[in-house]
């Protein structure tokens, strides 16, 4: 929709244009008459009526075609969305401003998988993770999201073969059942920050989804290495609820599945914190 302000100029410009032909009609009649004169100021006054009249049937068709869209969004809603991030925090910005529009006092839940590499994957540049860990507990804090809750999701092999990792202790390295240090550093302040929630559980859902309030679910989108089979995330995947109801609901089910079986994490291990072990004196 165009500006009043830059509205008003037009029709001054208009205003102007024609009145200064009618001084120039006039002048010219009252000086001489000269017919081709006042053909000319007549054809002038023609054209620029013409024009006006055409300029506002394309606002009209504008304005009206911009407020159908709107009316149409409102009764049936925000269509998916794939956000392809070129590199750094670009990959993130879809679930970011997802978490900025969330309703005061909304739930937000994030399943994140670790695959057989753990620690070692680079599923999201550390540009990207930094952004959208910043604006998490950045939302927090101003009381938009009530409950923030992370599950940290393995394969099943690597519970079962675990211990530690499955009775709720985490570890920041390298492997198997590891996660990375930019993840450890966040799940430790959420750890430590009134309102956050920290799981482990067995994967439901091989990817990164978030359940951003009642009406938003975000799924990454991801790439793999043929040499390494690493991941490396392509983009996000956002769906709103409305027209994509069904789809959050079966998210929403994937949450339950995984949820049956997660256990609260009590303890995060940092390379740093492991005491070398001491070796005894020979005799």
């Amino acid at each position: 929709m165009m500006n009043p302000i830059r509205r008003e100029v037009l029709n001054g410009l208009f205003v102007l244009v024609i009145s200064t032909l009618l001084s120039a009609a006039i002048a010219a009649f009252e000086i001489k008459f000269n017919l081709q004169v006042w053909v000319l100021i007549v054809m002038a006054v023609a054209i620029a009526i013409s024009g006006y009249v055409t300029f506002e049937i394309a606002l009209g068709m504008m304005t009206s075609t911009e407020e159908r869209e709107k009316e149409w969004l409102k009764r049936v809603g925000t269509p998916a969305r794939l956000d392809v991030g070129v590199a750094g925090a670009s990959r993130t910005s879809a679930v970011r401003e997802a978490i900025k529009a969330m309703i005061p006092g909304s739930d937000l839940t994030f399943m994140t998988y670790y695959g057989p590499e753990g620690g070692t994957e680079t599923v999201f540049t550390k540009q990207a993770r930094e952004a959208l860990y910043s604006s998490i507990i950045e939302e927090l804090k101003r009381g938009t999201i009530r409950e923030y809750k992370r599950i940290i999701c393995f394969d099943q092999d690597v519970l079962a073969n675990d211990l530690e990792v499955k009775s709720g202790i985490l570890r920041v390295g390298e492997g198997p059942g590891t996660i990375a240090r930019e993840i450890g550093d966040h799940c430790r302040l959420m750890m430590e920050t009134k309102g956050c929630s920290l799981y482990v559980a067995p994967v439901v859902f091989r990817a990164i989804v978030g359940l951003i309030g009642v009406d938003k679910v975000s799924m990454t989108v991801e790439t793999a290495d043929q040499n390494t089979g690493g991941r490396t995330v392509l983009g996000v995947m956002l769906f709103c609820d409305p027209p994509n109801g069904e789809i959050i609901e079966q998210f929403r089910q994937i949450e339950r599945m995984t949820e049956r079986r997660m256990v609260a994490v009590h303890k995060i291990r940092f390379p740093e914190d492991v005491q070398p072990t001491s070796k005894l004196a020979t005799p």
